[in-house]
């Protein structure tokens, strides 16, 4: 608290009581500069808790990307055998190759005036202009006074996917130039009118689709595509043309070894960073005789010993790789770890699969009618009995017998939220009933639940059938002359996992208690096999491992997060700052009071001196008069 402007300050004692106050103040201020300084060293720990979790978060991005089987797959290369022909990796395709020949290139539709015009500003003359494009005409009205630029701005906005320009011939002579935005026989068009100034329409390329061959003589297979780039001949790859070929080009496709192992090494990189930065805030030095900001923290020691543990630790033993360390990622006595590229390259190349078992989470099956899906941080890791007692079905309705309708009629398919009209006419066969049924669901914009022709024993049936299983995809069909009216809905599969309770949900079957819990299995026995059992189906055992990096998944999931180990911390240090700021605002208040009240104080005995001094000063004037009388 500053000292107020009318503080006598001594004037009357010849005491320095603005020096006195202070000094009493900084011995009473001791206690605030103790928790301020106390305030301080909280803070360095939450900084250091939060150097901490940016280290987490950079192990969580090296590990997102690589933490899955079908991640580790998608680093492929894909290369061509021609320059005619480029390929580039865009999903998980496997290894393999395949052949080809580029026989033509798709191209943009282009036509172009065979007048020629002085330029931009010269004038196109009254009449109309029709482009057709996809059965559907689209006329611009020109006047005497529209130019050629006029002309080309009027197409442009059109917005129909051909776009008009205005093409220097010579430098002299100018024509007006058309082209399909698009490339592919389905965006050429055509041109009408009456403005003669423009001549004839010529066309200068052809609009076309890309097409390659696969094979030779008359068994080759020949795909056609709207664009010169192909997405769907090698999964996974773009393949671009750019070329002819007269000979077959190859697109082959292999594993990327080497970026497989940048990626972990990565991975690791910033592990070890982690744990550099635990150890640096943790230690302690017996010469300077002070340590990091968390040295004896048991938090930070829980944290560096889970990282460690969570990749050394065994995984798989009954693997040719059963530990991080025969592949090549061994811990060394620092606390780090080090990768052994040569080493892990080797395993990737002899088995790749095997080396994936043992660094991703997954669940291997003798029975293939059980795959593993997911996994939850509850579920332990072990092997588990898998026993059905009903298989998932789809939700499917058969007609009676069918009878070609003797009149024109309407019924409905309802799937979810929408209801579908299908009509049929009469005298329609078994198979253009199906066909409407589903051209309806189609336009509709419902592709869930198909139509079907089948025959059974001699007599033709309509099929109708979900795509999807379990009892929460179904539909309804209403008012239909063949009888398939009712309310249909699928089977959930129903079982146990490890002798524990689980959850069916189409063909996903889920550990709902137990060491199970949290496991999701895809099962694809189907009823007759349950039936064939007597009803309790035995698909064997699901062996479930987290690998190395399901592990460390795991244990960054209990470190980051708002309800983290590093979270909690910083809370625990929020709330000892937090308490320190209200215990130094009250010693504040305190302060303030105690020094107020001893400048009143001062300023009491300052004033008091002060009447003793005018009384002194006034007695000593009495007492000298009365000496002058008395002479």
């Amino acid at each position: 608290m500053a000292i107020p402007l009318f503080n006598i300050g001594g004037l009357a004692s010849g005491l320095d009581t603005d020096a006195i106050i202070s000094s009493v103040m900084d011995v009473e201020r001791l206690p605030i500069n103790q928790l301020q300084s106390r305030r301080i060293d909280h803070q360095i720990e939450d900084n250091a808790w939060s150097s901490i979790n940016t280290r987490y978060s950079a192990i969580r991005s090296a590990l997102d990307a690589i933490d899955t089987q079908s991640e580790l797959n998608g680093f492929a290369l894909a290369s061509s055998s021609s320059t005619a022909v480029s390929a580039t990796v865009t999903g998980t395709p496997g290894a393999g190759s395949t052949s080809f020949t580029v026989d033509q290139l798709a191209a943009n539709h282009q036509v172009a005036s065979d007048s020629n015009f002085s330029g931009g500003a010269a004038l196109v003359g009254a009449g109309d202009f029709t482009i057709t494009k996809g059965g559907v005409d689209s006329t611009i009205n020109l006047t005497a006074s529209t130019t050629l630029d006029q002309l080309v701005n009027e197409i442009n906005n059109l917005g129909i996917g051909v776009s008009a320009s205005v093409v220097s011939v010579d430098g002299t002579d100018h024509k007006l130039l058309l082209s399909s935005d698009a490339t592919g026989d389905a965006n050429t068009f055509s041109t009408s009118g009456t403005v003669t100034a423009l001549g004839t329409m010529d066309v200068i390329q052809q609009g076309q689709d890309s097409e390659i061959s696969i094979g030779s003589g008359a068994s080759a297979l020949t795909l056609s595509r709207s664009t010169n780039t192909i997405s769907d001949l090698i999964d996974g790859v773009n393949i671009e043309l750019t070329q002819t070929t007269s000979s077959a080009v190859t697109v082959s496709t292999t594993r990327d070894v080497d970026g497989t192992v940048e990626a972990i090494s990565a991975l690791m990189e910033e592990v070890n960073s982690t744990l550099n930065t635990i150890a640096d805030l943790t230690k302690y030095s017996p010469e300077a005789d002070a340590g990091g900001p968390l040295v004896g923290n048991s938090t930070a020691r829980t944290l560096a010993l889970e990282l460690r543990s969570s990749i050394s630790s065994t995984v798989n033993a009954s693997s040719d790789y059963p530990m991080a360390s025969t592949v090549g990622i061994s811990l060394n006595r620092d606390g780090t770890f080090d990768v052994d590229e040569s080493k892990l390259r080797t395993a990737l190349e002899t088995n790749f699969d095997d080396v994936v078992d043992l660094l991703v989470e997954g669940g291997s099956t003798a029975d293939a009618r059980v795959g593993f899906v997911a996994s939850s941080s509850a579920t332990v890791e072990g092997d588990y009995d898998v026993v059905i007692t009903q298989a998932a079905a789809q939700a499917k309705a058969t007609s009676s017998i069918f009878a070609a309708p003797g009149s024109d009629s309407t019924f409905q398919v309802v799937v979810g939220s929408t209801t579908v009209d299908v009509s049929v006419t009469a005298g329609q066969n078994v198979t253009d009933v199906a066909s409407a049924i589903n051209t309806a669901l189609t336009t509709a914009g419902v592709t869930s639940v198909i139509a079907s022709a089948t025959n059974q024993s001699g007599n033709d049936y309509i099929e109708l059938s979900h795509t999807a299983y379990g009892s929460g995809a179904g539909f309804e069909v209403i008012g239909d002359p063949f009888g398939l009216a009712g309310t249909y809905a699928g089977t959930d599969v129903a079982g146990t996992i490890g002798g524990q309770a689980a959850t069916g949900s189409g063909q996903s079957l889920s550990g709902a208690a137990g060491d199970p819990t949290g496991l999701i299995l895809r099962i694809t026995a189907t009823a007759s096999a349950v039936s064939g059992a007597g009803g309790s189906l035995s698909l064997g055992q699901v062996s479930f491992s987290r690998g190395v990096f399901g592990s460390l998944d795991t244990t960054i999931g209990y470190a980051e997060g708002s309800a983290g180990r590093i979270a909690r911390a910083q809370d625990l240090t929020a709330s000892q700052i937090d308490l320190i700021d209200d215990r130094i605002e009250i010693l504040e208040d305190r302060l303030d009071r105690r020094e107020a009240l001893l400048i009143r104080q001062y300023a009491a005995l300052e004033t008091a001196m002060a009447s003793m001094q005018t009384q002194s000063s006034w007695l000593s004037q009495q007492i000298a008069s009365l000496n002058g009388g008395g002479e």
